[in-house]
This record gives C-alpha cells, sequence and structure tokens, in this order.
C-alpha cells in the first residue's frame, strides 16, 4: 500500500526525495528534447522550462528547512533562466 501525498510530503526527506526524482526526470526529458533531430524549439522550450521549475521547486523546499541550496543547483537554476528568457 502506497502513502498519501500527505503522509509522503509530512516527512522532508521523502518531499526532498520526490523533488529530486522530479528534477532528474525533467532534466531526461529536455535531454531527449534536445538530442532529437529535426526537434520542434518550442518544445525544447517548454522543456527547459519545465526543468527548471523542478529546479525552482527542489530548491525551494531545501530552503523551507533553512538548508544551503547546494551551488550547482543555483548554477543550473541560472543556467536555465538565461535559456528561456525571451528576447
Amino acid at each position: 500500500m502506497s502513502a498519501s501525498p500527505h503522509e509522503v510530503f509530512a516527512d522532508p526527506r521523502r518531499l526532498l526525495s520526490h523533488l529530486l526524482a522530479e528534477v532528474v526526470a525533467a532534466r531526461a526529458r529536455e535531454e531527449a528534447q534536445r538530442r532529437q533531430r529535426g526537434g520542434h524549439a518550442e518544445a525544447l522550450y517548454a522543456a527547459r522550462l519545465n526543468t527548471l521549475g523542478a529546479l525552482v521547486d527542489y530548491a525551494g523546499a531545501i530552503e523551507s528547512l533553512s538548508w544551503p541550496v547546494p551551488r550547482g543547483i543555483q548554477q543550473e537554476i541560472r543556467l536555465h533562466q538565461a535559456l528561456v528568457r525571451r528576447p
């Protein structure tokens, strides 16, 4: 029997684990979209937005625990913010 979403997120470690899994999945989808030959620019843009959202959610959960956000996550957020910025 699986835990309810409320039970999962009551434990900060489980929440962080869940959010990190979302980051990993978003990164994989973005990479697959990037490698696709003849891929559509809008689909790649959407994948990058999805990855950015997952990273921001993960960093926010870390910050809510008053823990430092790893520098690599901070850098990846800045990179994705630059990649999705429209001219």
